[in-house]
């Protein structure tokens, strides 16, 4: 037995314990020194032996066999008399258990349902005999353990949350634009941590290879150690690469005054590594997912499916039949400038960030949100998008928005609004978005666009003005400013920056060109929808 042991009970989490050992209760001494381990016999004595700092390790199956009014709390107690420096359990543990070993400031561990006792026993014995695992086995070692509860589907938290118990450090996992994804940690609950994340954000510090995406997974690195003085702090951050491209970053978090070793390395990198297959596979899913959304909305959209059929598909990606939702359709002033895919992953970024709800799907070369809440919610969603458009990609897009559907069936109705108005948009180019609340007459005229009775009006209203003629865009330039005077006529000549005169001549050519009786109120009336007509087509 080592008497002078140097290896604390949080050494050999670290070293030793599987990955997935959790801290039940105890904290308060985790940092008592262990100079043995012991396994619960099956058979009386229950632990031979003891001489004091043994972890002991306890199967609640070998302990009901040992006998069936053993408790595991009456049992922290009589190990806490020899002195024993922790506890690690297999099996559920209960709350009598759980106050007994924070009375007696005993690290109560609870060890993964796959643990082996007696193979826990032999590589905490080679640690404390001195002959500990070299890191990177030991660092291929949680790899191998990550991985298992990467296959269990416990997600990104899980795996965080294990590696941070695992190297008594707080973990951080962000995507590429370093936005936290998940953490774990002492850290994560201190009042400092707003602040920290904040300090994480910052990309200036990061290396310049671990900034290019590309180069990053070509090169590989090894994780690097930065500072966070502000916090006093320092970060072991590690590049995240998944399909020979930077995923995202993951980071260990130390205090300033801490060394980092080749244990830290071989975690951060190993971790990374998992991280990076566990964001492939979710990746994997959400584009399997926003391909069968859109197949539904399509399909919806389009009258291929039935309100019953869509509603069923729709809520079990995420739809919820009570909430108000707002169509917004969005698409670039040029051809496929951005690109539906980009304008996509920059909706569904500003509705995290936004904190909204959104289905939102690419419709041949523009995108469909369905952005949940009121009409202030998808302003503020349509306004975010169009300035991170025009911040990334230094081009405009023009945005539609239907009014509120309060149930599926409006859905479609709010979604040929938000067509119409983000038609109108990108004819008057508008920079900010169009409700179709705020088209007046042209909410009518816009339902009827394509249609041939449209084309077919305008031209027999307006006659010979309607022809393509030089001195016809002239004329209809000076009726529109015309109605928009309410047929002042003093008002209209100074609206074009004319004489009286000449206003008076252009009337004049506008009645012999067309016959237009224009004192006639049904005329009137005929005309200025025509001219409204004339912006839709």
């Amino acid at each position: 037995m080592n008497q002078q042991s140097r290896y604390t009970v949080q050494d050999l989490i670290r070293l030793a314990l599987p990955v997935g050992t959790i801290v039940a209760a105890g904290q308060a001494g985790m940092q008592r020194r262990v100079k043995w381990v012991s396994v619960l016999n099956t058979r009386p004595p229950a632990f031979p032996d003891l001489a004091g700092g043994e972890l002991a390790l306890i199967s609640l199956d070998a302990m009901r066999l040992l006998s069936d009014k053993l408790t595991l709390a009456s049992l922290i107690h009589d190990l806490s008399v020899m002195d024993v420096a922790a506890i690690a359990v297999a099996g559920e543990i209960g709350p009598p258990a759980l106050a007994a070993a924070d009375e007696r400031q005993i690290p109560l561990l609870r060890l993964p349902d796959t643990a082996q006792l007696r193979t826990i026993e032999r590589q905490v014995a080679q640690v404390l005999m001195g002959s500990p695992i070299a890191p990177e086995e030991r660092g291929r070692e949680v790899r191998e353990q990550l991985l298992q509860l990467s296959t269990e589907n416990r997600g990104l938290g899980a795996l965080a949350a294990a590696l941070a118990d695992l190297a008594g450090k707080t973990v951080v996992v962000q995507d590429k634009r370093l936005h936290t994804l998940a953490a774990a940690g002492p850290l994560t609950g201190s009042p400092a941590w707003p602040a920290i994340e904040d300090a994480l954000y910052d990309v200036n510090p990061l290396p310049a290879l671990f900034r290019d995406r590309m180069e990053v997974a070509q090169a590989s690195p090894d994780p690097v150690s930065i500072g966070l003085p502000k916090m006093e702090l320092r970060r072991l951050v590690a590049p995240i690469v998944a399909g020979k491209m930077g995923r995202g970053f993951l980071s260990l978090i130390f205090e300033e005054h801490e060394p980092v070793d080749a244990f830290d390395v071989a975690f951060a990198r190993h971790g990374a590594a998992v991280c990076a297959l566990e964001m492939a596979k979710e990746k994997a899913i959400r584009e399997a997912q926003k391909r069968v959304q859109g197949n539904v909305l399509e399909q919806f959209l389009g009258g291929m499916i039935t309100e019953n059929e869509a509603l069923l598909r729709l809520t079990r990606l995420g739809y919820q039949p009570n909430q108000v939702y707002i169509t917004l359709y969005i698409g670039g002033l040029r051809d496929h400038q951005p690109t539906a895919r980009q304008i996509e992953a920059l909706c569904n970024e500003q509705a995290a960030a936004l904190g909204f709800s959104a289905l939102v799907q690419p419709y041949g070369s523009e995108v469909i949100v369905f952005c949940e809440g009121d009409e202030a919610n998808a302003r503020d969603l349509a306004l975010a998008v169009q300035g991170r458009v025009a911040e990334r990609y230094g081009v405009q897009v023009v945005v539609g928005m239907g009014q509120p559907a309060v149930d599926l069936p409006a859905w479609r109705e709010s979604f040929h609004q938000a067509v119409a108005a983000y038609r109108m948009a990108q004819q008057w180019r508008l920079t900010n978005p169009l409700a179709f609340s705020e088209m007046g007459v042209y909410r009518l005229l816009s339902l009827l666009a394509g249609s041939p009775e449209l084309s077919k009006f305008y031209h027999e209203t307006l006659g010979e003005l309607a022809e393509d003629h030089p001195n016809n865009a002239e004329f209809l330039t000076t009726l529109e400013a015309f109605f928009e005077e309410h047929g002042n006529l003093t008002r209209t000549a100074k609206r074009l920056h004319v004489h009286r005169n000449t206003l008076l001549y252009r009337m004049e050519r506008i009645r012999e060109i067309s016959g237009l009786d224009l004192d006639n109120p049904d005329t009137r009336l005929a005309v200025h929808l025509a001219l409204r007509i004339r912006r839709i087509l």
